[in-house]
């Protein structure tokens, strides 16, 4: 059960996210010129869709191993020195993912603090800022299970330069 969630987490809430963009903003634009009127909400859910849709997407690519690299200095090296490099490179983006998240928790408490709220939906601005938090723990997850393949497993295989067969 934890395989088929851990594989189809992000990618449902990507296409979820994209659909449901999709859906709210013909279905605002169709209200826009066949009754002169807009759907006061539909912008503003559309755009949470999004902001959690890129957030996820960023998961999504570092479970993937699909983030942009420039890797040609590193194709160079030893297996050893390439180890090495990946394992501090996969570090430093941790570090940063862990910082992103403490400062996403930080950024929601003070939303919930001062009571903002979204102008259509009134929903409180922690729900927007959630993304930030939820993005930096899959990103944590990403990057300690890569440093792991890499330390403990030796493992580069997936840090190959060559683009994988589709």
């Amino acid at each position: 059960m934890f395989r088929i969630i851990e594989k189809y987490f992000e990618p449902t809430i990507i296409v979820t996210s994209l659909f449901a963009i999709i859906m709210l903003v013909f279905a605002d634009v169709i209200a826009r010129f066949a009754f002169s009127t807009s759907i006061v909400i539909a912008n503003e859910i559309a755009r949470l869709c999004f902001v959690y849709l890129i957030y996820f997407g960023i998961s999504y690519a570092i479970r993937e191993h699909r983030h942009m690299r420039v890797t040609y200095f590193i194709d160079k090296f030893s297996q050893k020195k390439k180890r090495i490099v990946m394992f501090v490179s996969e570090s430093i983006f941790l570090i940063y993912s862990v910082t992103v998240c403490y400062l996403g928790v930080q950024i929601t408490q003070q939303a919930i603090e001062r009571g903002k709220t979204l102008s259509a939906t009134q929903w409180s601005t922690s729900v927007l800022y959630a993304a930030i938090i939820f993005s930096g723990l899959l990103c944590s997850l990403r990057l300690l299970y890569s440093l792991y393949q890499i330390g403990v497993r030796g493992d580069l295989s997936l840090y190959n330069s060559e683009e994988k067969p589709s």
